[in-house]
């Protein structure tokens, strides 16, 4: 008897630890995201020369809704450069969806909110009575809501954890100006998780 209960409990105890020797290798929480965004004000795959010439860069991280690879919560912070509308500062959080293609590749599909603070390119007048008055460079608060797609690869190892991907994003930014209420803005991300333990 006490033999079968210490065979269980061993049983029990070697269990735990593979398992959680799965999960770790499955998916860490909280790595540091990098990416490298080039961005313009178009319709989704629209303007791709125009998307090149606009770079901004972000950082993020994520955690696990399950504990694993394929439902994530992410959240990031990026700044974008646009010298001909100008630059913005986005802060958004985004859940992403990975379904496994093979081994250690995935695919992506996400969707979000966030909080865009887009700055005005150049000086800017409006008109008070007869006269032009400057306005301030500071811009305006946008509401946004992003959607999308990609792929990446998981890489694991004992110290190092690095995912690198790509992805393209579409994004309507509500509240740009009156004329126009909601403006497109599209993406092409490339960057990395990165997670030292």
């Amino acid at each position: 008897m006490n033999r079968t209960v210490i065979m269980l409990l061993w049983s029990m105890i070697m269990f735990n630890h593979v398992m959680g020797q799965e999960k770790l290798k499955d998916f860490r929480n909280y790595p540091i995201v990098l990416t490298l965004h080039f961005h313009s004000l178009s319709m989704p795959f629209k303007d791709w020369k125009s998307v090149f010439s606009n770079v901004g860069i972000g950082l993020g991280t994520e955690v696990s809704h399950n504990g694993n690879n394929n439902w994530v919560q992410q959240l990031n912070l990026v700044w974008l450069k646009n010298r001909g509308t100008g630059s913005r500062l986005s802060l958004n959080t985004q859940t992403s969806w990975r379904p496994s293609l093979r081994s250690d590749f995935y695919s992506e599909v996400k969707i979000g909110v966030g909080y865009m603070l887009a700055l005005r390119a150049t000086k800017s007048f409006q008109k008070r009575g007869n006269d032009w008055i400057q306005v301030d460079k500071r811009g305006k608060s946008l509401l946004v809501i992003p959607v999308g797609i990609g792929f990446g690869q998981n890489n694991f190892s004992n110290d190092t954890y690095f995912s690198p991907f790509v992805g393209y994003e579409f994004a309507l930014l509500k509240g740009y100006n009156k004329s126009i209420p909601v403006m497109p803005q599209s993406s092409i991300q490339i960057g990395s998780r990165v997670h030292f333990d």
